[in-house]
């Protein structure tokens, strides 16, 4: 990577990357299942945040593609949900967000190296960035209760950009509000495909965030003929970035 313009700035996803959304979504879901039907069935109750979240529907994809606006799309998976559990047949959204939501935010937390990263490299002289495809308002929300208020120079939402992951206009306008260039800009996320892949594409330098396991063979290889390499935590970030002229390493801290 020796002819590869120096890295001035490092663009993060959200949900998953800065905070344990997955988490906190699954518990939150449980909690609101239960709470409103405690009828419903047991074994489908015991894993309906997890259904939830995995959103099978494709609602969130419908609205990063800005087909619909976020709190239709909410209220097309707490519908979705509902039926699952055979408790279709009214809106059960209100009811569903007075339970889901405060336990949502309640559970939510920041992962340990997301901090010390962000300050580290803000120190160092580079800009850092939030992209995500939810919305402007909630992410607030989230960074507020996960403590990551104030920490970053811009955070870009779908709704405040007008398209979201993985189109390249989102990449793009990000780096514009940072104030760099896609191809001095890393960006580092969860998704494959939505993040370091949507970001290759785009023309960033990307890196893969896999918090907890390994990548299947097929991610690896793909990933490995892009040359995006894959990071276990965000304190691995640095080991991307050469000291001497902020161009990438050889990705210590990787797998």
């Amino acid at each position: 990577m020796s002819g590869d313009p120096g890295v001035a700035a490092v663009l993060l996803d959200a949900d998953d990357t800065l905070y344990d959304t997955r988490a906190a979504m699954h518990a939150a879901g449980a909690a609101a299942a239960s709470r409103l039907w405690p009828q419903a069935d047991p074994e489908r109750l015991a894993h309906a945040g997890e259904h939830f979240r995995s959103d099978p529907e494709g609602h969130f994809t419908a609205y990063a593609r800005g087909e619909i606006e976020f709190e239709e799309m909410r209220r097309a998976r707490v519908a979705e949900l509902a039926a699952w559990l055979d408790q279709a047949g009214e809106d059960w959204w209100d009811a569903f967000e007075e339970v889901y939501e405060p336990a949502f935010v309640e559970g939510l937390a920041a992962f340990d190296d997301v901090r010390a990263t962000v300050v580290g490299l803000r120190s160092a002289g580079l800009a850092v960035g939030v992209l995500t495809n939810s919305s402007g308002d909630y992410t607030r929300v989230k960074m507020e209760a996960s403590g990551l208020e104030g920490l970053f120079d811009v955070v870009c939402s779908r709704d405040t950009l007008g398209f979201g992951k993985p189109d390249p206009r989102a990449f793009h306008e990000a780096c514009r509000r940072l104030g760099t260039e896609p191809a001095a800009t890393l960006y580092v996320g969860d998704q494959l495909a939505t993040d370091p892949l949507a970001a290759d594409d785009a023309g960033l330098r990307a890196a893969w965030l896999v918090r907890a396991g390994v990548p299947d063979e097929r991610s690896r290889r793909l990933v490995e003929s892009r040359s995006v390499p894959v990071i276990a935590g965000l304190d691995a970030i640095a080991g991307l970035l050469e000291r001497s002229d902020g161009r990438f390493g050889p990705g210590e801290g990787g797998r």
